[in-house]
């Protein structure tokens, strides 16, 4: 039994796909009917043509030559006694035919690949009459509506210093929550697991989000936790945690691989993160650090004391009894130029720190000096081999610029610059 896919121009959409224009063509016909909501499985609805064969009404029959519809993001599974024993992944309307070999039609789909190559000829039933056939439809699309809590995360806050680079971390204590989005990606395993209790028990073989919803959330939560602080090997703040969504994601599908994907054929489809902040402790202790690095800093020490003599001087010149008079009981009297002095050789100094660091970061970054091996076998960088004297490879000749294939008439002595382009040689 197989599918014969039918032309472009008569596949239609699956809701009232069967109509008058159609009707002649089928005996049944089968189509997915609502998959939203957070619909993952259901069977297939079937409507009776004026050309079927099924006189009594029997559901689980598929009679052949009946039209069957496939949509975007759906796979259509045919069950026969409880067995998959054909697939379709790949969007169009297809033609039931009994006689035919299984289509095993994959689409994109790595897992369904994988099936079709198991399947070989064992499945064949040469059109005789079985038991039970039953066509499900699986929602391969993106499942959303599930809400995380993360409770107490443990996490490595990590400051930077001025040029941006991490200098100082922390263990904070996070909180968050969000939303998370799964996808079926082994639909075949997906029915094996879970699907097949459904399409056994009623015969409706409906899966809905909330079916699996308690199971999945608290290992899903786990990971979760689990992959939130895994972001601290990348040195950020809690406060940037938002930003690595994508990551987040990637690094919970990895940790749900082996209970999710092998074991139950879903995967992780995104993780949105609604909030996530500090307790009250960890946001006291990066505070008390922040504060401390700007009096460290000489000039944010500067600043803060230039803030705290304007406001000294603001203070002094409302004083009822006269400015002089607020300087003097402030002890400011002959104090007041030094003190500014002081306020810009802070500033002085947090300049030069700032330029001792770029520029320290700029050696640091530095590309290192290209190596080359002599004759000899000395490894080196200079022009000349400190072991035997021979010059280095490509000083030793010369015959065109580098830059835009000029030859020089002198390839033993090449000049300084090329003539043609201005390039400068070696």
């Amino acid at each position: 039994m197989g599918l014969i896919k039918l032309a472009a121009g008569v596949i239609g959409a699956a809701s009232g796909a069967f109509n008058t224009t159609t009707s002649s063509m089928w005996v049944d016909y089968f189509e997915s009917g609502d998959m939203s909501n957070g619909v993952i499985m259901k069977r297939g609805v079937r409507i009776t043509g004026p050309k079927s064969q099924n006189k009594n009404n029997d559901t689980n029959i598929i009679t052949s030559g009946s039209g069957i519809d496939v949509q975007e993001n759906q796979c259509m599974i045919l069950v026969e006694n409880g067995a998959i024993v054909d697939f379709c992944a790949e969007p169009g309307r297809y033609t039931f035919d009994s006689s035919l070999a299984p289509s095993f039609m994959s689409g994109n789909n790595k897992g369904l690949a994988a099936l079709a190559q198991s399947f070989g000829n064992q499945f064949l039933a040469g059109g005789q009459r079985t038991n039970t056939q039953r066509v499900f439809y699986i929602n391969l699309g993106e499942i959303q509506g599930f809400k995380w809590g993360s409770g107490n995360i443990t996490f490595d806050h990590w400051e930077r210093d001025l040029n941006g680079n991490p200098c100082w971390h922390i263990a904070t204590t996070l909180m968050g929550n969000g939303v998370y989005s799964i996808q079926v990606t082994d639909p075949a395993k997906f029915f094996s697991m879970i699907g097949a209790a459904k399409a056994g028990a009623d015969g409706s073989g409906l899966v809905t989000r909330q079916d699996i919803e308690p199971q999945i959330k608290t290992e899903a939560i786990a990971a979760i936790r689990q992959a939130v602080g895994g972001l601290s090997k990348l040195k950020i703040g809690y406060t940037d945690i938002a930003g690595y969504e994508a990551q987040l994601t990637k690094d919970v599908d990895q940790l749900l691989d082996d209970d999710w994907q092998e074991a139950r054929g879903i995967s992780m489809f995104k993780i949105a993160i609604g909030m996530m902040d500090a307790d009250e402790n960890s946001q006291k202790r990066i505070l008390k650090y922040q504060e401390t690095r700007g009096y460290a800093d000489p000039s944010m020490l500067g600043t803060y004391m230039g803030m705290g003599q304007t406001d000294a001087l603001n203070t002094a010149a409302g004083n009822t009894a006269g400015a002089v008079t607020g300087f003097a009981g402030m002890g400011m009297v002959g104090g007041v130029g030094g003190a500014a002095v002081n306020v810009a050789s802070l500033m002085q100094q947090g300049q030069q720190q700032q330029q001792y660091q770029a520029a320290q970061q700029q050696v640091n970054q530095a590309p290192a000096q290209d190596t080359w091996k002599c004759s000899c076998g000395s490894v080196n960088t200079g022009k000349f081999c400190p072991n035997c004297g021979q010059p280095k490879p490509e000083a030793a000749g010369l015959k065109f610029c580098p830059e835009c294939g000029q030859p020089f008439a002198d390839p033993a002595n090449p000049p300084k610059f090329c003539p043609n382009c201005g390039n400068k040689i070696g």
